[in-house]
């Protein structure tokens, strides 16, 4: 008579302590990301917040921020008028100076036909205007801190761009409000 004692597989325990750690790397990887994530979440919201906009000049610092801003626009205002090759007065929105200097603002311009492409961003160089079509890749870098600090107002006005926001287009939009509707049920 013979006896046949069961010997125990030796992979069983291994393979089942390897299962263990695929899935305690897993999670720790699930984990990790979302970490990563709301990381990327917080910091991206402590960024914006951090680049709101900037205050205007008031106070003391306002009379000479309003005199340095008509000197700038007094040598920009002509460049301007040179550059869009107007026979007629300008038709601006508003036109503002940053604290560097840097006047900003929003102009009915030309095309090269002579036609009216409608408002028009613009930020000056130096004494130079410079447009969206000017400089395509630094524009909406450099027009966003236009956007940010309007230290001194030079002409109040609006911001919209396009053709609506021509005095003429505004003769001929019609603004359409959305309002809210139930469904029957």
């Amino acid at each position: 008579m013979s006896f046949v004692l069961p010997v125990p597989d030796a992979h069983v325990g291994r393979k089942r302590g390897v299962a263990v750690a695929w899935r305690i790397l897993g999670l720790v990887m699930v984990a990790s990301m979302l970490a990563a994530l709301a990381y990327g979440i917080f910091d991206f919201i402590r960024f914006e917040r951090a680049m709101g906009p900037l205050p205007p000049a008031e106070g003391a610092a306002l009379e000479p921020a309003r005199r340095q801003a008509a000197q700038r626009w007094a040598v920009v205002q002509p460049a301007l008028v040179a550059r869009l090759k107007q026979s007629r007065e300008l038709e601006l929105g508003g036109v503002w100076m940053m604290r560097t200097g840097r006047v900003c603002g929003v102009v009915n311009g030309k095309t090269s036909f002579g036609g009216f492409t409608g408002m028009t961003r613009f930020y000056t160089d130096g004494d130079t205007p410079v447009f969206p079509y000017d400089d395509k890749g630094r524009f909406r870098e450099t027009w966003h801190q236009c956007d940010r600090d309007r230290w001194a107002v030079i002409r109040q006005g609006s911001d919209e761009t396009g053709f609506c926001a021509t005095k003429f287009g505004q003769t001929r939009c019609r603004v359409v409000r959305r309002q809210a509707t139930t469904m029957p049920r």
